[in-house]
């Protein structure tokens, strides 16, 4: 899966030299929370959220009457609030290269950029989340059957083998290591609601251990 794939292509921006009051107003009228911010060659240059702005803001302690307050703001250019060093990734990177830089680095939203490097999308954790949801087939009437396998070429094909032999259409399969050296975790979503659960003991019986079956059902 790609960035392009779960991104949101209509993204608002904001030019640099506007002032948190204009930025207030969209991210209200819009109900947005993080802005992208771009110079004027329309360049990403920042980005800026609604936590940005609420930090700059008067508190709700303030003495300052709403007219003072929005005069304040209007003083505050974005450039001046933003976050400038922002990570970017392109179009066509993979799922795992965007989850892996928001985990890194702790960001919950990235600027995404085209082949000629113009602001194309943004992807939000939300958006990785849901991405998530999907491959793990967790919004479908499912099974999800944990198994521990060694980490050995030609396992994957094994445990499909046993799945095709009953005619069961895997909706998704997860692998990761586990803490034990050479061994790996394979999940495997898939609907046994018409073949029931006799699918387990097979796979016990070809020398696999199934650590743990979930079932559920579709929202």
């Amino acid at each position: 899966m790609l960035v392009k794939d779960i991104m949101t292509a209509h993204v608002y921006t904001i030019n640099q030299n506007q002032t948190l009051l204009e930025l207030q107003g969209l991210m209200s009228d819009d109900n947005i929370r993080r802005v992208p911010v771009l110079n004027d060659a329309g360049m990403v240059v920042g980005i800026i959220t609604d936590r940005d702005v609420k930090m700059a803001s008067p508190s709700e302690a303030s003495t300052l009457s709403r007219y003072e307050a929005s005069y304040l703001l209007s003083r505050i250019k974005v450039k001046d609030v933003m976050t400038h060093n922002v990570k970017t990734v392109y179009a066509n990177a993979d799922l795992a290269d965007v989850a892996a830089l928001m985990y890194q680095d702790h960001i919950a939203s990235v600027p995404v950029m085209d082949e000629e490097n113009n602001l194309c999308g943004i992807v939000t954790d939300s958006d990785v989340f849901r991405a998530l949801v999907d491959i793990f087939g967790l919004g479908q009437s499912a099974s999800r059957i944990t198994i521990d396998a060694s980490d050995r070429p030609g396992v994957l094909a094994e445990i499909a083998k046993l799945f095709a032999d009953h005619g069961i259409n895997i909706i998704s399969c997860v692998t990761s290591m586990t803490k034990v050296q050479g061994e790996a975790e394979v999940t495997i979503t898939a609907d046994l609601s018409q073949v029931g659960l006799g699918i387990i003991e097979e796979i016990r019986e070809a020398g696999f251990n199934v650590t743990n079956i979930t079932t559920s059902k579709a929202r």
